[in-house]
């Protein structure tokens, strides 16, 4: 009996062995197909879009009789980022940076988003000025740690901003009501978009070189017509008797 009990758990371990080991070529064919679903999910999964482009817009904020000037940049299509300068407090020290310069702020204060907008100036940027733009917003927020109404205020700030893409700004002493429409003006008028043609000047010799060459003959005057008689008037002839004319 031990021997035919043995025997039958011999017959039926081979039995289990050989039912449950895989075919040759199975475990190929497994990875091949693992392989092909991967490849489709690949092609079938959305890739990152990137941006089209980028932007810069110079803002007013409606506040007060001044307003107030910040940046707005980011991706086309993507989250805005925005920078400004403002004194650091409140309308005491404000007041105090009309007559001396006071601590400046360039963090970012959401509260701003809620003051209505009074103008606005959108430019489209390449990869590289956007790159330009950002190493100049930090070099600028670094620079500016005071606020002062004339000598540095908001409009300094983004001047020196735009100007770090190439722009053409006006004076910043002036209320951000007008620097803003007059920073577009600037850079939307044919002398802003070509600002080296519109910076050429003739030089003397290219204006020698074109005036017409003088001739040995005299110049004959120019036909005028009969010259008019002077038109005498009621206080002439009363203050200044008129001569009688020559015959």
């Amino acid at each position: 009996m031990n021997v035919r009990a043995w025997q039958f758990e011999f017959l039926t371990l081979v039995f289990a062995a050989l039912t449950c080991s895989p075919p040759p070529g199975l475990a190929q064919q497994i990875e091949s197909t693992v392989s092909a679903q991967s490849a489709e999910t690949n092609k079938t999964a959305p890739s990152q879009k990137l941006p089209d482009g980028y932007y810069v817009e110079f803002r007013v904020a409606q506040i007060g009789a001044y307003g107030h000037s910040y940046v707005v940049y980011g991706p086309s299509g993507g989250r805005a980022q925005y920078a400004d300068l403002h004194p650091m407090g409140g309308y005491a020290i404000m007041a105090l940076g009309h007559v001396l310069p006071v601590p400046a702020n360039s963090e970012w204060d959401p509260d701003v988003l809620k003051l209505p907008v009074a103008a606005r100036y959108r430019r489209k940027l390449s990869a590289q000025q956007y790159h330009e733009l950002l190493g100049a917003i930090r070099l600028v927020k670094a620079k500016h740690r005071y606020w002062n109404a004339v000598t540095n205020n908001c409009n300094h700030f983004i001047g020196e901003v735009a100007r770090s893409i190439g722009m053409r700004t006006p004076g910043a002493f002036q209320v951000s009501y007008s620097f803003v429409p007059e920073l577009r003006a600037l850079n939307e008028s044919p002398r802003g978009r070509n600002p080296e043609r519109a910076a050429y000047r003739p030089s003397r010799a290219h204006v020698a070189a074109s005036a017409p060459t003088s001739s040995s003959s005299p110049r004959r005057p120019a036909n005028i017509g009969s010259t008019p008689m002077p038109r005498t008037t009621l206080a002439s002839r009363i203050f200044k008797p008129s001569q009688s004319s020559p015959r």
